[in-house]
């Protein structure tokens, strides 16, 4: 698999052109740079990586609970992340999609005792949750104001959704119980479902509203999710509609999309399709299944293709839907004329993937993906975090981007897919990264 160094990105998009290799075939993607007029141009680009960086990441130096021990950054991550980040902004996204799991969010836990975003209790009682409730607003301005400005300072703007992990991660047990009411889980006290509504609201304070007031006119207002899912318009040409895939109710969090938040992203869908748009779906969770996955809870969906959801995004002409949660990459669709799954992502702390979308004045919507393979880490885990097990290595080294597929889109029929964006078989699937890890550990 030939290499995709940042040289040959940043010369790409100013018209050189660049030759990639995937697994079966070389192809030429060939970009000019915005604003020539030329007939080649994309109206709109985007990139998207969900689950970065499914890992608690940024400096807590600065609070005055500050003990001068682990901290959650150091200089090899601060180089790592340019390095990745720098080969995805040269593809020169308008925008950024991220479908959640930013942080680790262990929150309502402190495993070494530190305190360094104050007590915490994982008792189901209004003085635990008045703790672990104030210890969440602590460490969420910590860690999502770091990621905003990774984009921000890189004149980036940032798309993202609700995951798992915004919501405190998942635990083991079947799919809609996996936040329980009863206070405990395998026999052990665990209050994170009484702690979700906080949860939302502190990650909506710092992507969704501003100042107080909302960010997005189009949102799901009166619902639960007002603050969660949004829809925003992009050079009157695409449309994106992030959703909430984690309903919290009397008995626990269903995953999927209901009620009143199901009948906007209908009316949404109906909206951009009057008005032409390709219209792009974000959420955090697959609906259709089987796809890769490394490292992940595979959360999903139950009800897959008979749930409510996938029948809205399917009836109403929704042409892909952007997930993550499984940390690797898979490319589904169904039906001749149905929407594309593009389930894709990977932690950081075992590599980096994105996919870069352009659409096209013909509506065509061109789709490349790249993996970023992590070199070599340290064994040695002294990036902080307030679950011990949850802890990341404290050096990391990547590679340069490789070309891993290409899918081409237009009106909802599918005209080309390769590689990792190519039909998915698990029986024979010679392109899972948990079978190709080759990360050097020392």
């Amino acid at each position: 698999m030939s290499p995709v160094t940042r040289r040959t990105l940043l010369q790409s998009v100013t018209g050189a052109g660049l030759t990639v290799a995937g697994a079966t075939e070389t192809h030429r993607l060939v970009t000019q740079p915005r604003g020539t007029g030329a007939a080649a141009d994309p109206v709109f680009t985007f990139a998207s990586l969900p689950d970065f960086f499914n890992g608690d990441v940024g400096d807590l130096s600065g609070l005055p609970t500050w003990d001068l021990g682990l901290n959650s950054i150091n200089d090899s991550w601060r180089a790592a992340i340019d390095h990745c980040l720098g080969a995805m902004s040269a593809h020169q996204p308008d925008a950024v999609f991220l479908a959640g799991d930013m942080v680790e969010g262990h929150w309502n836990m402190d495993d070494d005792d530190r305190r360094i975003f104050g007590p915490v209790s994982r008792g189901i009682d209004a003085e635990s949750i008045d703790m672990c409730n104030a210890a969440i607003t602590s460490a969420s301005g910590v860690y999502y104001p770091f990621l905003a400005d990774l984009f921000s300072s890189r004149g980036l703007d940032l798309y993202p959704a609700v995951g798992d992990h915004e919501i405190l991660d998942d635990r083991s047990g079947p799919l809609n119980d996996r936040w329980s009411p009863s206070g405990f889980h395998k026999g052990e006290p665990d209050n994170r479902y009484y702690l979700v509504k906080h949860c939302k609201d502190v990650w909506s304070d710092h992507f969704t509203r501003v100042g107080g007031e909302p960010r997005f006119s189009r949102r799901p207002r009166g619902t639960a999710s007002e603050f969660t899912a949004y829809a925003v318009s992009f050079a009157d040409s695409l449309t994106l509609i992030n959703v909430d895939v984690f309903m919290h109710h009397s008995q626990g969090v269903r995953l999927g999309v209901f009620h009143g938040q199901l009948r906007w992203l209908r009316d949404e869908i109906r909206r951009a399709k009057r008005r032409g748009h390709t219209v792009v779906v974000q959420g955090h969770i697959p609906v259709m299944r089987p796809t890769r996955w490394l490292a992940s809870g595979k959360l999903h969906v139950p009800e897959a293709r008979a749930s409510a959801m996938y029948h809205v995004l399917d009836r109403e002409g929704a042409d892909v839907y952007l997930c993550g949660e499984v940390h690797d990459n898979t490319a589904i669709q169904r039906d001749r004329r149905a929407p594309v799954q593009i389930s894709h992502g990977c932690i950081f702390r075992y590599g980096f993937s994105y996919l870069v979308g352009r659409l096209y004045p013909d509506h065509r919507l061109v789709l490349d993906l790249y993996e970023i393979p992590l070199e070599r880490a340290s064994r040695s885990t002294e990036i902080w975090s307030t679950a011990r097990a949850r802890r990341q290595h404290t050096v990391l080294e990547f590679g340069d981007p490789v070309h891993r597929g290409r899918l081409v889109q237009r009106h909802r029929e599918v005209l080309r897919r390769t590689v990792k964006l190519g039909r998915y078989d698990a029986r024979h699937d010679p392109y899972s990264n948990r079978l190709h890890n080759t990360t050097v550990y020392f």
